[in-house]
């Protein structure tokens, strides 16, 4: 064997042998892939929405705050929120099949734990895409917003970043933006 076959083998060898340890730390040592979801984006808006419930996904795991119940502060805003997919696992351990919503009115309860005593799920059952319109805010109230991957298996990733959320009082006029977009998150009716 040749000098130049023996060096042309031993790189090849090498990157194999690199490919093959990237494989093992993409699939054992990272952690799962929607672990690092950004920060959702939010827009306070008023309008029409429609409910779109996804089939067949399992229920997201509640928080310690029972759900807001509609009342003479609530329905005057929406908040828009959108977040970015999980990256796609071929693993059922690993992939999402939906998305699970929570919001806090303590900065980082939601972020360090999303069902914490402190926190509210927005949405039982999990969103199938990457954005829906919380239509059940109180007025005068800030939230603080989370998203979480879920799987078939019912377990949740890390939470995303947080997302700070004004709501403004009463029926204080915000800029306006189109929610027809997005379905509810809570997949039902409206609050009004």
């Amino acid at each position: 064997m040749s000098l130049v076959s023996r060096i042309v083998f031993g790189v090849l060898l090498m990157i194999v042998g690199t490919l093959f340890v990237a494989f093992l730390a993409s699939r054992f040592l990272l952690p799962p892939s929607s672990a690092a979801l950004p920060a959702a984006r939010i827009v306070i808006s008023d309008g029409p929405s429609q409910a779109v419930a996804t089939p067949g996904l399992p229920q997201c795991p509640p928080a310690g705050l029972q759900p807001l119940q509609p009342s003479s502060h609530t329905g005057h805003h929406k908040a828009i929120l959108s977040w970015n997919a999980s990256a796609p696992s071929p693993d059922p351990e690993r992939k999402a099949v939906g998305y699970c919503l929570y919001r806090s009115k303590k900065q980082h309860a939601a972020r360090q734990n999303p069902t914490c005593g402190d926190c509210e799920l927005i949405n039982p059952t999990p969103v199938g895409g990457t954005g829906c319109v919380d239509d059940l805010v109180s007025d005068s109230t800030t939230y603080y917003y989370v998203v979480t991957a879920i799987n078939a298996s019912r377990k949740i990733s890390s939470a995303s970043n947080e997302t700070l959320v004004p709501i403004p009082s009463g029926k204080q006029s915000v800029r306006t933006v189109s929610a027809n977009s997005y379905p509810l998150c809570r997949g039902g009716g409206s609050s009004k």
